[in-house]
């Protein structure tokens, strides 16, 4: 197994007998050169390319996603496996490593994170199928042809699944916003609305179905993240 791509000390791209496959692993990288052999004792888990897409989509990942969140993914991913004695899909870790990322920039910029956003749903999709009628509902007012490999159309699954999850969870209770929340929140929920109005409307129906199917209500920035998950696809469409 030879190393072909080296990300960070805990993460490589490694191929073995023509076969791709992503290594995480403490120090697995370390000190390591294209070419070199991969040292087995320090594999902690690997991921094997499901399809074309999923190296394409790790490759994209790749590019724009700092590997330390990769890292943090993975182990989530395996912490949870080990846990419930599950196998989860591989395309998690490049929506996971996603959301995470996302995350660490919103604190970056001062902007509000919840608790509802991070990875402590009671639930493991419960109800998938709410997502599928959701999808019905994007595919007709603003996507017809949506390209399921497309990266942006992956990330907006795992939202809508958080999503589902965070309103299915017993323990989730609406508190009101503070000041400076709101008003962030509203001022780029109104430009949203204005700049990618489709965008805006269309997450505005799905919202509203997934309010009446579970009877709670949701606040702004459940407006704001679905929109710019959608408009992503919109311009990737382009």
């Amino acid at each position: 197994m030879l190393v072909k791509r080296i990300f960070n000390n805990n993460v490589l791209l490694a191929e073995n007998s023509e076969q791709e496959l992503v290594i995480v692993g403490r120090g697995v990288g370390f000190k390591q050169k294209i070419g070199n052999t991969v040292d087995s004792s320090k594999i902690e888990k690997t991921y094997y390319p499901q399809d074309e897409n999923w190296t394409r989509m790790f490759n994209e990942m790749a590019d724009t996603i700092s590997s330390d969140y990769v890292e943090i993914a993975s182990h989530i991913i395996s912490t949870a496996e080990k846990s419930l004695g599950l196998s989860f899909d591989g395309y998690l870790l490049i929506g996971l490593a996603d959301h995470i990322q996302f995350a660490v920039e919103r604190l970056q910029k001062n902007l509000p994170i919840k608790n509802e956003l991070l990875w402590e749903t009671k639930h493991f999709y419960p109800d998938e199928y709410r997502i599928e009628s959701a999808l019905t509902l994007i595919r007709h007012d603003l996507l017809p042809d949506i390209d399921s490999s497309n990266l942006n159309y992956q990330r907006l699954i795992v939202h809508l699944r958080f999503f589902v999850d965070r309103l299915l969870d017993e323990s989730h209770v609406q508190k009101g916003e503070n000041s400076f929340d709101n008003v962030m929140s509203q001022h780029l929920s109104e430009s949203l609305q204005e700049r990618y109005t489709s965008s805006y409307q269309c997450a505005q129906r799905v919202i509203n179905y997934f309010e009446k199917q579970t009877k709670q209500k949701t606040g702004v920035n459940e407006q704001v993240y679905l929109t710019m998950h959608l408009q992503r696809i919109v311009d990737s469409s382009i």
